[in-house]
């Protein structure tokens, strides 16, 4: 098979395996994400994206509100008319109130009150005398002449008494018991049709208002209902009706509207609901009446959140469910794109992606909101990150593992840098090259062939293996790269494939001390005669893929490196283990020793070049054969200095 079958088969593997890693991606991602669909925590994102919106929007003047709120607070207990009345005896002070909101417009009322006890069922426990007989009367004849008009509540504990009951007629009495979330926050009504039949109050009263919609919704506060829902308290009701200007602005404020009346007094009633952040709205923004609001607390009082449940469904503020598979789409359309983000981007940026691509799936999620649909706002956020988190940990652990695998493999034929390019590309490089200025060493071991023929060809090897191993572990660290190896040399090159810094120096260090471990190599290797040439040239050379499609080599070609081979020969013949080029020596620090020892025409070659030395003792094989002639002596004995 040719490199490039095996290479094309590679490729196709890796394909597979990235294609089966997408595909456990997109299938973990999406079942995470459709897990957290009514989670716990998704009631909190929700609340989260209602205060997001309601900023967004800022504080502005809406329609009027379909529906306010009478409230039964501190402010009217207080007051001198209702403060000497106990509240089980309020009903005829309802019944004042409520005939006062009817006259004045408004399409129904709700009380929000469970009307438990009736006066006419009071004895004096010391005489049992019926003190109260007829206090409850103008109540009883109050819902007997607003039948159809008026809806009392009952609970899960609580009834109405049976007269109040018999005096509303029949559906009249309806259920204000709310659902809360998995969380504990009351978000959402389910309404039971047909509303009119419905045992819940907020269905009545939503059909009475000539609403139809049959869907579970959620509401959509778009501010504290404590600070923007239409209020009056019923001390303010009382006193509007006694006098013509009052009756006026009670007209003006309840005409058309559902009235709910109900108890506004701390702790009693209060529920977590999705206003809890929300923004409030400034008091001379919200219709309000002369005595004020209650204080604003933490949780929402259950009265306010009837009248949200049958405004938002009036004024079109609810989302509801989108149809089936809108929300598994979008899972899988956001698993998808999690999974080729985290293919396809470095790790290190991955954190921001997530975060990124959460934000915009609850920006899909929050566009939502306003075409009316709830899209479960955790879905598609966890589906992408679960996604990428996959995908990229697929990546790590087994496509990258790969690549280095194979980088390990051919890293000991090839330079890494350009396995890393191929395991990355899955393809060979393209044949040719650039040109670059190089270092190039060509380090012989000296006497081998004689030292061959006293050896067994296994011993041979040893000795030839162990040299090269040590040798080679001197030229990486000094960041050099093995181009190839000749018989019983090494040819070696800096700055090619890799970048090094100085490669001059790095060349001659990396000389220097594999010069410095001969006595190492002649005790690993048994061989005592064993010694070194190295010869360094620096200059311009092809670097590049040479071969063909069926067998190719990475290399450096060219005059420097022919030049440096020559000068291996200058060094043979001056007996000195280290000889370099003048373009080596005039890159080196003035404090390397450097020494001429011979000037002329290599072979091949058709100017004069000088070659040099480190006039250091242990680079001289044979000290009596340093200075061949007197004339040459004092000229080698000088250092030069070449211009920095």
């Amino acid at each position: 098979m040719t490199s490039g079958g095996r290479f094309a088969d590679a490729a196709f593997g890796r394909k597979l395996l990235v294609a089966a890693i997408a595909c456990v991606a997109v299938v973990a991602g999406v079942a995470i994400g459709l897990s957290a669909n009514k989670a716990i925590w998704e009631g909190w994102v929700t609340d989260r994206l209602f205060q997001v919106r309601a900023n967004m929007r800022g504080t502005q003047e809406e329609a009027r509100a379909p529906v306010a709120v009478v409230g039964l607070d501190q402010t009217s207990l207080n007051s001198e008319k209702l403060q000497p009345i106990p509240r089980v005896l309020m009903t005829p002070v309802f019944a004042e109130a409520g005939q006062a909101v009817l006259d004045a417009g408004a399409l129904a009322l709700g009380y929000d009150f469970v009307f438990a006890y009736s006066a006419d069922a009071f004895r004096d426990p010391r005489t049992g005398e019926a003190r109260l007989t007829g206090l409850d009367q103008p109540f009883k004849q109050f819902l007997y002449r607003n039948r159809g008009k008026v809806f009392i509540a009952h609970t899960e504990i609580g009834v109405p008494h049976r007269i109040f009951s018999g005096a509303a007629g029949e559906g009249a009495v309806r259920t204000v018991t709310v659902d809360s979330d998995n969380d504990g926050v009351v978000r959402r009504h389910k309404p039971q049709p047909p509303l009119i039949e419905s045992p819940s109050l907020v269905d009545g009263l939503l059909a009475k208002a000539g609403y139809a919609g049959q869907e579970e919704y959620v509401a959509i506060p778009s501010a504290r209902l404590a600070t923007s829902m239409p209020y009056l308290s019923l001390l303010d009701v009382l006193k509007m009706k006694s006098s013509e200007a009052g009756k006026e602005e009670l007209r003006r404020f309840v005409e058309g509207r559902i009235v709910l009346f109900g108890g506004l007094l701390p702790f009693e009633d209060e529920h977590l609901y999705s206003d809890r952040f929300l923004p409030q709205v400034p008091p001379d923004m919200s219709e309000t009446g002369s005595n004020g609001r209650p204080p604003v607390r933490l949780h929402t009082a259950g009265v306010y959140m009837l009248a949200d449940f049958i405004a938002s469904a009036l004024s079109g503020r609810i989302a509801v469910t989108p149809p089936k598979g809108v929300v598994p789409a979008l899972a899988v359309l956001f698993a998808v794109t999690g999974v080729l983000l985290g293919l396809i981007l470095p790790s290190v940026v991955l954190p921001f992606v997530a975060v990124v691509g959460a934000a915009a799936a609850l920006g899909i999620s929050l566009i939502g909101l306003d075409y009316g649909l709830m899209l479960a706002p955790g879905v598609a956020p966890v589906a992408f990150i679960s996604s990428l988190v996959f995908a990229a940990a697929g990546k790590v652990l087994i496509l990258q593992r790969r690549q280095r695998a194979l980088v390990r493999l051919f890293g000991h034929y090839l330079a890494p840098d350009v396995i890393k390019q191929m395991a990355q590309s899955e393809q060979l490089p393209e044949l040719g090259g650039d040109t670059r200025n190089v270092v190039v060493a060509f380090i012989d071991i000296v006497g081998f062939t004689k030292m061959s023929e006293k050896l067994a060809d296994q011993d041979v090897v040893r000795v030839v293996n162990s040299s090269f191993d040590a040798i080679g572990e001197v030229i990486t660290a000094h960041k050099g790269y093995i181009d190839k190896y000749i018989g019983d040399a090494i040819m070696a090159v800096w700055n090619a494939p890799n970048t090094v810094d100085k490669p001059e120096q790095a060349a001659v260090d990396a000389a220097r001390q594999i010069i410095d471990m001969l006595d190492h190599l002649r005790t690993i290797t048994g061989q005592a005669p064993l010694d070194l040439r190295v010869a360094l040239n620096a200059g311009p050379a092809l670097v590049g893929d040479i071969g063909g499609e069926h067998r190719r080599s990475f290399t450096v070609m060219g005059t420097t490196v022919n030049t440096a081979s020559r000068i291996e020969a200058v060094a043979k013949d001056k007996k000195v283990r280290l000889a370099i080029s003048q373009s080596v020596a005039q890159e080196l620090p003035r404090s390397y020793p450097v020494k001429e020892i011979w000037t002329g025409k290599l072979r091949g070659l058709s100017t004069d070049i000088s070659v040099f030395t480190l006039d250091v003792a242990e680079m001289y094989m044979e000290a009596s054969d340093q200075v061949p002639a007197v004339k040459t002596k004092r000229r080698s004995r000088k250092l030069l200095k070449f211009p920095r």
